[in-house]
């Protein structure tokens, strides 16, 4: 049977997620089912009353040139090990569609955790899409520490969340909101984009300073950045010009102190591979592929 979540299925979800799910920390699974999970975004499949496989609905924009379209993504889709292979997570696909489609959603799209899951879902009308472009740098950056323009470009070092509430602001609104609105102006200005409410983006910086990333931002740059072994990963990297390109980067590598530096989801770079799909469920829609997604809570 297949229904849409109730309070009582919470902590059963919980415990599912982990045992499906068990590189994740009990404080993401925490943020997840306090913060994101909603029961009307959730489909159940149950035997017995007991859920044994589910999935979540989480609602976003999506931009492709100057339109506006609602795009469901399918997150947290799990069956518990012992109900596996009986088409339970086909049948919640299948259902999850008409749930979006009858509150007129035009697309839908996922991100698949391994790499074999890409041929399960291309059997439900998924295709490949979110292509992720890598560059990877191992030179030194140009030194700007003597420009003019130095001061009007100095980029903020953040290592928490905290760091961004404690920082005052003119006009009584926080830091992290002024940020959201500098980091949506950089996805709006994509013509294919899923873009971030205020929370979301909240939720992906938890998430992300959770896991021990740094971020570098002002209103004229933004990167997300971690160290791994021996080099820099920036896993989204934005910025006005070339030169305010540099400022970041030496800032990064001054952080560091690291000279090998790979920029994710960089559009001069070469394309490396897709890192989800998409569905279109209104026909009336074009099916686009070359979507940038950037950090997403996965």
């Amino acid at each position: 049977m297949i229904r849409l979540g109730e309070d009582k299925d919470k902590e059963i979800l919980k415990k599912l997620w982990k045992l499906c799910f068990p590189d994740d920390t009990n404080e993401f699974i925490c943020l997840y089912f306090d913060q994101v999970y909603k029961n009307d975004e959730t489909l159940v499949y149950t035997e017995n009353d007991k859920p044994v496989a589910s999935l979540q609905m989480i609602p976003y924009s999506f931009k492709t040139g100057t339109t506006i379209s609602l795009a469901g993504y399918i997150s947290g889709a799990m069956t518990h090990p012992a109900f596996r292979k009986k088409g339970y997570m086909s049948r919640l696909l299948n259902a999850s569609f008409e749930v979006l489609k009858e509150k007129k959603y035009d697309y839908t799209f996922l991100i698949p955790q391994k790499e074999y899951l890409f041929e399960f879902y291309e059997k439900q009308g998924y295709v490949k899409a979110f292509p992720e472009r890598i560059a990877k740098l191992s030179s030194d950056f140009p030194d700007f520490s003597s420009s003019a323009s130095s001061q009007k470009r100095e980029v903020q070092i953040y290592e928490s969340l905290q760091d961004l509430f404690s920082v005052p602001t003119p006009y009584g609104e926080s830091l992290e909101k002024r940020y959201w609105q500098t980091y949506s102006c950089f996805l709006f200005e994509k013509t294919n984009v899923i873009l971030k409410t205020e929370s979301q983006f909240t939720h992906i910086l938890w998430d992300f300073f959770t896991e021990k990333g740094v971020l570098f931002a002002n209103e004229e740059g933004w990167a997300f950045s971690f160290r791994e072994k021996d080099q820099i990963i920036l896993k989204e990297f934005f910025y006005q010009d070339k030169t305010v390109k540099q400022f970041f980067l030496q800032a990064i590598r001054e952080y560091y102190a690291l000279k090998k530096l790979t920029i994710c989801n960089d559009p001069d770079a070469p394309f490396v591979r897709y890192k989800g799909m998409i569905k279109a469920l209104n026909e009336t829609k074009e099916l686009i592929t070359d979507i940038y997604a950037g950090m997403m809570l996965d």
